[in-house]
């Protein structure tokens, strides 16, 4: 394979791991979510993120960067992600308060967790400026490539959130074990709480921006 094509998927790699690995409402999320089901939650979450992204890839390789941009959509975008991290936080919240929260068995996501990954993603407007404006440089260089390059930057890329939310799925699983009992439902209320913070942070781009 040509050197061009590993430099593009080492950089996408090392660039996208220092992203995945910031603090956000996709690390609470797996974080709670893998403390709850086990750790391949984690996994889940992030094939949802990496449809996600791979739509966005196409849909900027197609050239509607400018849509992307436009800020009508930038704040509905924002809108019902943050809706969707109140309804967690909230959800979550509200099992603890009522203890229905029991490893492997109760969960305060009503539905698949791809589906999870993909609203969580959503919810950050952050994440999709960071492709309408980093992502598209690194596009334009792959396609240099074609789609060797195109799909090298891609894989690259979500290889470093599956490297790096699996560990953390790890962690969160290791928090359900007897040992860590005392603070186990500590760490969900402050993941609760994050949720809620992160859909009142993003929220408060919709109106303010």
């Amino acid at each position: 394979m040509d050197l061009g094509i590993w430099s593009i998927f080492i950089t996408s790699f090392l660039v996208g791991f220092s992203g995945a690995s910031s603090p956000g409402p996709m690390l609470t999320m797996v974080l709670a979510q893998s403390s709850i089901k086990g750790w391949f939650e984690s996994v889940k979450i992030v094939t949802g993120h990496a449809i996600l992204e791979g739509v966005l890839v196409i849909l900027l390789l197609l050239g509607l960067q400018p849509f992307l941009q436009n800020q009508v959509f930038l704040k509905s975008f924002s809108f019902f992600g943050s809706i969707f991290l109140f309804y967690m936080g909230i959800g979550l919240l509200i099992s603890l308060f009522k203890n229905e929260i029991h490893v492997k068995n109760a969960s305060p996501l009503k539905f698949p967790s791809v589906l999870g990954g993909i609203l969580v993603s959503i919810s950050n407007p952050y994440w999709l400026i960071w492709w309408i404006t980093i992502g598209v440089s690194f596009l334009t260089q792959a396609r240099n490539y074609l789609i060797l390059g195109v799909l090298s930057f891609y894989f690259g890329h979500i290889l470093s959130d599956y490297v790096w939310y699996a560990f953390i799925g790890l962690i969160g699983q290791g928090l359900s074990l007897p040992f860590w009992k005392r603070i186990y439902k500590v760490i969900l209320y402050i993941a609760s709480i994050f949720l809620i913070f992160f859909g009142g942070y993003f929220m408060r781009y919709v109106f303010l921006g």
